[in-house]
């Protein structure tokens, strides 16, 4: 795992501007969308708040005054006046005063629980192991935090003491349980399970684990969040094909949609701490926003802001969110959660952040010797790849792999190798044993438009498509703004929970093209009918952490199947096509002028005649 050190001091990054709680509010000037066309703000004046000064100036804004923060029994408030390690200037209230975070980074190959006290300049891991820790709740009080953890095999819940580092397992199963919120008297928790192909909330009482609710029938339901202040629990729930945020009141069992809104679907609902309102997130343009919604219904969403997997400050003045520009970083995004924001604060974050919480409550100064412990468990050696782009200065190495020209890049061999291990180690099957394609030579034809292939450059890789109708195997649609990418699944060997997690989303179909539905052939397909059942591995996220990226679809590939792209993979370590290429070939070899004629109908896909992979 990860260390603290894993973040060079001053690796934190304040972008644009962040607010204090409370102390007024903001005033926007010629500010663009944020991520939308690129991170710019020209906010320039300041209303009785701090801002962002020009480098090397000092911050005109007057500092909120201290509030009063709850900390854990018997300790010290850790010190909240030092500056980030490497900003310009001091780090507002917002930061400075207000608790603390709880983080969920995945880093390679795992995801474990980061705590983040506001005035540290970074924030430092409290569980590590070959194994994912995720989903991170502060209990009421702030003195423990419950999450989700595989380290005993399946998924079950546990409850890490702040003050002493203890942690106790809260639930013993076969079943897949994850996403924990507390009740306000921490005594019961609710969670999300998964039983009989279904996800489903369920409540559990914490001191003898006993099940005190199994969850509502006629639907999926998922991600609980419990009301600080009345009986209730709000959750995605799904019928059909559509989310969206519903409400069990606790004295009845009544069940109601807090949302209603077809043309979204929404997730991630979050409670305010005052428990008038509930925040969610949805997709709308290929980019996340969060919502609010008055917690007593009757009335409409309303937009906040940019964002993924929401989380309220503990005074409910401001909504924290979630956006991963790519799957190896990550900014967390802060808005005022009464007004809508088009450019809110961020902060970049060297990793990628799953979900994360907030609380008032302080850790001690010095910080408790458990975490310094966990942080002397050592960082995770990144691969450090050649230096790239020398021409001629690799060649094609031979691969034991069933392919047609089993070759890649001496450049990219050993962390393909290493991709290769991590996927079989926690599918329990050998995935890239079988590939499409490795190499294609520069003298094997292809289709025009795909000359220039990367493929060519012995740097990326094509997985076997025949996983797919083998059921090994599913694709799901997973746009990012204009760009339409896919996120690729592979089912586990085992089935028992001990290796991989549900899908919560429907696969995407490319087989409907040829059913008849017109609908379908102009989307160049549609999305199941139904998800599959059983447990399954994220191989886009994990060939990422490796240096394989995947690539995004051709403008037209509703009609040019070549033009989908989700098999591919590319290591490209920066380099462009021509440049990789030099790597290998001399550029006589390959700058040829080529024919590519653009295809005036849908092409059938071509299999190859790699033998099928499976478990």
């Amino acid at each position: 795992m990860h260390s603290r050190h894993a973040f060079p001091r001053g690796v934190m990054t304040v972008i644009l501007f962040l607010l204090a709680a409370g102390c007024g509010t903001p005033v926007y000037t010629e500010s663009t969308p944020a991520f939308s066309t690129g991170m710019v703000s020209r906010t320039s004046t300041c209303s009785g708040i701090l801002c962002t000064p020009e480098a090397g100036e000092a911050c005109p804004c007057e500092p909120c005054a201290d509030s009063t923060t709850p900390t854990l029994a018997g300790t010290t408030p850790a010190n909240t006046s030092t500056p980030h390690s490497g900003l310009e200037f001091t780090p507002p209230s917002l930061l400075a005063q207000q608790g603390m975070l709880a983080l969920t980074l995945r880093s390679r190959d795992y995801s474990h629980i980061w705590l983040w006290p506001m005035g540290l300049a970074n924030p430092v891991p409290v569980t590590g192991g070959a194994h994912n820790d995720r989903d991170p709740v502060f209990r009421p009080d702030g003195g423990a935090v419950a999450f989700a953890s595989q380290r005993d095999g399946g998924w079950d819940l546990y409850v890490l003491d702040l003050a002493t580092g203890d942690t106790r397992r809260l639930t013993d199963s076969t079943e897949y349980e994850a996403h924990p919120s507390w009740s306000p008297d921490s005594r019961q928790m609710a969670y999300e399970r998964y039983s009989n192909g279904r996800l489903r909330i369920s409540i559990r009482r914490v001191e003898d684990q006993a099940l005190m609710w199994p969850g509502p029938d006629g639907m999926d339901s998922f991600e609980p969040s419990w009301s600080s202040l009345a009986r209730a629990i709000s959750f995605t729930g799904r019928i059909g094909k559509h989310t969206d945020i519903y409400m069990l009141n606790l004295d009845t069992q009544q069940i109601v949609n807090l949302t209603n809104t077809p043309e979204l679907d929404e997730r991630a609902s979050a409670f305010s701490p005052d428990g008038t309102s509930v925040a969610f997130s949805a997709e709308k343009d290929g980019f996340s926003w969060i919502y609010r919604i008055a917690a007593a219904g009757g009335g409409k969403p309303q937009l906040v802001g940019q964002g993924d997997n929401p989380e309220w400050s503990p005074d409910s003045k401001w909504l924290a969110g979630i956006f991963l520009p790519d799957p190896l970083q990550s900014y967390l995004l802060f808005s005022p959660s009464d007004q809508q924001v088009l450019s809110p604060s961020a902060l970049w974050l060297p990793e990628r952040v799953e979900n994360l919480a907030w609380t008032s409550a302080t850790m001690p100064s010095p910080l408790p010797g458990w975490i310094s412990a966990v942080e002397s468990e050592g960082t995770q050696s990144p691969f450090t790849p050649p230096a790239a782009g020398t021409p001629l200065s690799t060649q094609l190495v031979d691969l034991d792999v069933n392919a047609p020209d089993p070759r890649l890049s001496s450049a990219v061999v050993q962390r393909f190798q290493a991709l290769r291990a991590a996927v079989k180690k926690q599918s329990g099957w050998d995935f890239l044993g079988t590939l499409d394609n490795a190499v294609i030579d520069i003298d094997t034809p292809m289709p025009p438009r795909e000359s220039y292939s990367w493929l060519r450059t012995g740097r990326a890789i094509a997985i076997s498509r025949a996983a797919i109708t083998k059921g090994w195997l599913v694709v799901l649609p997973d746009s990012t703004g204009t760009s339409d990418y896919w996120r690729l699944y592979i089912r586990t060997a085992v089935q028992d929970g001990s290796l991989g997690e549900p899908l919560r989303e429907f696969p995407w179909d490319f087989d409907a093209v040829t059913s008849g539905t017109p609908s379908a052939f102009d989307s160049g397909g549609q999305l199941f009918g139904q998800i599959p059942s059983g447990y399954f591995i994220d191989f886009s996220q994990l060939a990422a952490e490796y240096g394989f990226t995947r690539l995004p679809s051709d403008p037209d590939w509703r009609t040019y199947y070549f033009g989908i792209h989700y098999w591919e993979f590319v290591c490209a370590d920066g380099l462009d096509w021509i440049t990789a290429m030099g790597e290998l070939y001399s550029p006589y070899a390959f700058l040829t002028p080529t024919p590519r004629d653009t295809p005036t109908s849908r092409q059938s896909p071509t299999r190859t005649s790699t033998k099928s992979p499976m478990p």
